[in-house]
């Protein structure tokens, strides 16, 4: 296991989940699961998935919204939720999760609707992107 790019994924994960840096604890204990839980089997379209997203987190963010739809059960999709659980009970990450929008239910409403629009523009720069990666993957795998 290379822990430089275990490191790189925790800290871009946890700044796109959060908009955070990851803490020592968060990295720490990102690194301890890896290392006990050692390899998990991963295809070539998974490991490039891996690779792209932990560059930053806007490659995060495009490679999440295209696994959320179309590689729902991805190694990212399993490491980003990983990295959720780490940050959500570490501080000061989680209090920024827990924190309830400012503006009441308009304001609720209002931040519901941004991010699910962003999420689809995300969803639709991933797909024509990410797709012709996936069936080059497949076929030169053959």
């Amino acid at each position: 296991m290379d822990t430089v790019q275990l490191e790189k994924e925790c800290r871009t994960y946890a700044r796109y989940l959060t908009g955070c840096p990851a803490t020592p604890y968060v990295i720490s204990k990102y690194l301890d699961f890896h290392l006990k839980m050692g390899n998990c089997p991963a295809d070539r379209f998974d490991r490039f998935l891996l690779s792209i997203s932990a560059r930053s987190p806007l490659w995060a963010r495009l490679a999440d919204s295209y696994a959320t739809v179309w590689r729902k059960n991805s190694l990212l999709r399993r490491k980003l939720v990983l990295t959720l659980g780490l940050v959500e009970c570490a501080p000061p990450t989680f209090e920024k999760l827990d924190r309830v929008p400012p503006g009441g239910w308009f304001g609720t409403v209002a931040q519901l609707a941004i991010g699910a629009s962003s999420w689809l523009c995300s969803l639709l720069a991933a797909t024509v992107l990410f797709s012709p990666v996936r069936l080059w993957k497949a076929i030169v795998r053959l």
